[in-house]
């Protein structure tokens, strides 16, 4: 009696596998991100712009798709800036009373990427610290948003122009913010 209980048992065809849930990822391998911009921004205790030349670099994550249907590339990495002109002088000045030369380093961990309809949306967030020589004059936070260029080309190099945001919190100051606009290209 048993043995034919095991029997019919090993007979049963095996039930299907539970449904998995919809993707929300792609699986793609990880790629090298390279970024760079050129940018000219304001302060609102300046009158004189400063000019800045970034360097991104960093690693894709997967990309993500939104309830949409569309997919959103996104990269983490590390972003070296150099600003010469009167924006951070005028912020360090009003802000501090230093009274520092007119070149200025970038130092910020941040996150770009670009999706949406067509893939033309930009965007690129992060936040560090804004250096005078070897002296850490402030941490600061930027945005930019922008408009992809060739995104009908299959190439990785894309163009970029668009606009940017930034919060400079001058040690033992007031934050004042910073407004400029950028182009550049990326290589995702």
């Amino acid at each position: 009696m048993l043995h034919s209980m095991a029997f019919a048992l090993l007979l049963q065809a095996p039930s299907p596998p539970p449904a998995s849930p919809p993707a929300t990822t792609m699986e793609t391998p990880r790629r090298l991100v390279f970024a760079n911009h050129y940018s000219l921004e304001w302060s609102v205790a300046s009158g004189t712009p400063s000019g800045q030349v970034s360097l991104f670099l960093g690693s894709s994550l997967r990309p993500r798709i939104d309830r949409k249907g569309q997919v959103w590339k996104t990269a983490l990495g590390y972003e070296l800036g150099v600003s010469v002109g009167g924006a951070e002088r005028g912020t360090a000045f009003l802000s501090w009373g230093g009274n520092y030369g007119v070149a200025y380093h970038r130092h910020h961990l941040a996150a770009l990427g670009y999706g949406g309809p067509k893939d033309r949306l930009y965007y690129q967030f992060g936040g560090g610290v804004l250096m005078w020589r070897s002296t850490p004059v402030a941490l600061e936070a930027d945005v930019r948003l922008g408009v992809v260029l060739g995104v009908q080309r299959s190439t990785r190099v894309k163009g970029v122009v668009g606009g940017e945001a930034r919060i400079v919190g001058i040690l033992d100051g007031v934050p004042l913010p910073h407004f400029g606009v950028f182009a550049g290209l990326f290589m995702f």
